[in-house]
């Protein structure tokens, strides 16, 4: 138990010399619960059993999403974390099997344990009903003859997720129909996490299994799952193809929550901070989570806690992407059961696993979003009582705009999240596999076929479909393209492995190249190991155990080329394009870096191959003019062109569901192609995502506040406050935020 209530630890902390940069206090007032009953009353067993789990009445928003999906309608609820999002969709679910033994329910979830916490939550609610054989897990773990016994004698619900969607189920759907003919609900859980290159297959993988099961004759019901998105119903639209009504007003109540930002000064780590922080808040008793933006970070500050205070070593775990699955689910379990009283985690452990009442949130630098500070924020405080987070600054744009501007912070609207369902590399790859389940169909599809019928000529001009005339299908060559088609990434995925064997975690194709090249450092449950050789025909990387005082950087080099335009306006004075470009990315080299100074110890070569892949951006040119008079203020001309598309990328995150890590950018003194001086700023990925055209609908937004991020630094010329890009594959030289400053006002002077 807690030594001390969470105020008075609030207070000690603002007192404390050591940890004395605290530049805001908001703190955020309890909130009550409203309730309402359904307009038709629950079913009288399912009411008993609400009442002994000590559910004896429903919030407003619940009988609102309830009452709503009874009446047939597709519901995508956006309410915060811990307000019984997973009561709208299991009470009419379980409804419906009360009614009719046969109805089926699909459920899906980005994560496996969220599969796990989600059928613990049913079996309690189905303990004291009649029902048989209500619920099982069906996923990658599920041993092969339990995956036959189920198919064959379907439960009432199934809980997977979008991979074993993908793979198992929309591709053997003939072993599926007695569960597909009956299937009434599809839940997507966590819908905001479908975005970007995920969000892009996810998008595919539902429409698939739409045509499966229109052939088998069913139509359900989809009901989703938000975190707090600016657009919950576009984006469960775009995912699904179907139409959704909105539930974002939550009933539920709110403990008292303090929220601390905390803006560490020049040459003082903001990482060595939140170590302190988090073993302050352990000590005192309180039960802590801490969020960094990179698995690194987060093995780094997991050994700096082991060294602070050894004695609480084994009551604290990191966590991150990379660990294997059972080494996960291990750590969640203690922390459920109190085995463990903190833990240092990525975005992994964002989303709704229950791992039991926690009181202290800290997060090592703004998350990237609005939206996920609230998610990760939303992680304490979850049983009403009082609650602590604290956002510690690093050097980086949004996080020191935000600690110069709080109020900012607390009033901005939450970001859109962005799919693209036409990114034509994942769109090809899923035609395939559509038509290998059942032909697609010129007409009467659930196909927008304006916006699939190139694609499909395309993959018969490649000799991978074959059109019948007759029949007027699109027809596969093969039976099981599925494999071929990995949703979480754009590549084949990399085997981490120690010399002997032994398995450490993975990596997609995108970053093998910048993060697991020979020499690199690699963290894995805060032991460092060294890459000795990447093996790009195998994809394995294979590492050794190390013990440095370096952590590693890519050197690149990146050049585009314009493929098309598709679409153009004027902002300002100046005109902005959006289209197709051709990258071509070089790690010529890494840098060592001291870990705790991050100063360049020395630089390598590589001779690695280039990646080269087609995407969508946006770029722009600068007037010479425009130039000539910055260099005549003696502002760099290169510099200020850098600075400007770093300040680009470092605020798109405010409009679009992004990380900036997602994004790539080039500026040119002068740009062969356009015969000028130019900036380019790319989606990250193969085909593009949607970041840059959700860019370019917002422009004058986006780069009003590049602008201001820029004016608002203190510094002079650049620092990692404003235009300083830790991904920099040119050390950040040159930059001259001064002259970016410059353009800017002069492109907005007409309209600012």
């Amino acid at each position: 138990m807690p030594a001390m209530p969470i105020a008075r630890f609030v207070e000690e902390l603002k007192k404390r010399k050591d940890i004395r940069d605290f530049v805001h206090h908001e703190i955020l007032e309890e909130k009550k619960a409203s309730f309402e009953e359904t307009k038709e009353p629950l079913h009288e067993g399912l009411k008993d059993s609400l009442d002994s789990l000590n559910l004896k009445k429903l919030y407003t928003h619940q009988s609102m999403g309830i009452d709503l999906v009874r009446e047939g309608k597709n519901v995508v609820v956006m309410t915060p974390t811990a307000s019984g999002k997973s009561l709208i969709y299991n009470i009419p679910v379980i409804e419906s099997v009360l009614k009719d033994p046969e109805a089926r329910a699909l459920y899906l979830f980005p994560l496996k344990g969220l599969e796990q916490d989600q059928l613990q939550a049913l079996m309690e609610l189905t303990s004291n009903l009649c029902i048989d054989n209500i619920a099982q897990i069906y996923d990658g773990d599920t041993p092969q003859s339990k995956r036959k016994k189920i198919r064959e004698n379907p439960p009432a619900v199934i809980l997977s997720n979008p991979d074993m969607l993908h793979m198992a189920i929309c591709a053997f759907h003939a072993k599926w129909e007695r569960f597909l003919k009956d299937i009434k609900y599809v839940i997507i859980d966590e819908v905001h996490t479908y975005r970007g290159v995920l969000g892009s297959h996810v998008a595919q993988v539902l429409r698939r299994l739409r045509r499966i099961l229109k052939t088998y004759g069913s139509e359900p019901v989809f009901i989703a799952c938000s975190a707090t998105i600016a657009n919950p119903v576009e984006l469960a639209g775009a995912l699904t193809g179907v139409d959704f009504e909105l539930i974002d007003k939550s009933s539920a109540p709110l403990g008292r929550r303090n929220f601390l930002f905390l803006d560490p000064p020049a040459g003082v780590s903001p990482y060595s901070l939140a170590a302190k922080l988090f073993t302050e808040s352990v000590r005192r008793g309180f039960k802590t989570i801490a969020f960094t933006k990179a698995r690194k970070i987060t093995e780094l500050i997991h050994r700096w806690v082991s060294e602070i205070s050894p004695g609480i070593g084994k009551e604290i775990s990191s966590y991150r992407a990379g660990f294997l699955p059972e080494e996960r689910r291990e750590i969640e379990r203690k922390l459920f059961n109190d085995e463990l009283s903190g833990v240092i985690t990525t975005s992994a452990l964002e989303l709704g696993i229950d791992i039991g009442g926690l009181d202290v949130c800290i997060l090592a630098g703004y998350p990237g979003t609005i939206s996920s500070t609230w998610q990760r924020g939303g992680r304490v405080g979850r049983k009403g009582q009082d609650s602590l987070i604290v956002m510690v600054a690093v050097e980086d744009a949004l996080d020191k705009y935000f600690m110069r501007h709080p109020q900012y912070f607390f009033g901005k609207s939450v970001e859109a999240a962005v799919v693209d369902i036409e990114n034509p590399m994942i769109l090809k790859s899923h035609l395939l596999c559509a038509a290998a389940e059942s032909p697609v169909k010129s007409a009467g599809d659930v196909y927008d076929m304006d916006a699939v019928e190139s694609q499909l000529k395309s993959l018969v001009d490649e000799k991978k479909l074959w059109y019948s005339e007759a029949k007027k299908t699109w027809n596969p060559k093969r039976l099981y393209p599925h494999r071929e088609v990995s949703i979480r990434g754009m590549g084949p995925a990399y085997r981490i492995i120690t010399g002997d064997n032994v398995p450490l975690g993975e990596s997609d194709s995108v970053r093998v190249l910048k993060e697991l090249h020979p020499g690199a450092i690699y963290l894995h449950r805060a032991v460092q190991y060294r890459v000795v050789s990447l093996n790009m025909g195998e994809r394995e990387v294979i590492c050794a155990r190390a013990d440095v005082d370096y952590y590693t950087a890519p050197v690149t080099e990146e050049e585009t080329e314009i493929l098309s335009i598709t679409d153009k306006k004027k902002v300002g004075a100046a005109e902005i394009n959006l289209g197709n470009l051709r990258i071509t990315e070089n790690v010529l080299g890494f840098r060592k870096k001291d870990i705790y100074t991050r100063e360049v110890i020395n630089e390598y070569p590589l001779k690695l191959p280039p990646r080269i892949f087609t995407t969508a951006g946006i770029w722009f040119t600068v007037g010479e003019d425009t130039l000539e008079q910055a260099g005549d203020r003696k502002y760099d001309t290169a510099g200020s062109l850098h600075a400007l598309e770093h300040a680009a990328i470092a605020a798109l995150p405010l409009y679009a569901l992004c990380d900036r890590m997602d994004l790539g950018g080039v500026s040119y003194t002068f740009n062969p192609q356009l015969s000028s001086p130019a900036v380019f700023i790319y989606d990250g990925y193969e085909g593009g995502i949607g970041l840059t055209k959700r860019g370019f609908e917002v422009f004058e937004a986006w780069f009003k506040s590049a602008l201001k991020l820029m004016e608002d630094c203190p510094c002079e010329v650049s620092c990692p406050s404003c235009t300083q890009d830790p991904k920099c594959g040119n050390n950040n030289t040159p930059l001259d935020k001064r002259g970016a400053v410059f353009i800017l006002r002069k492109w907005f002077e007409r309209v600012m």
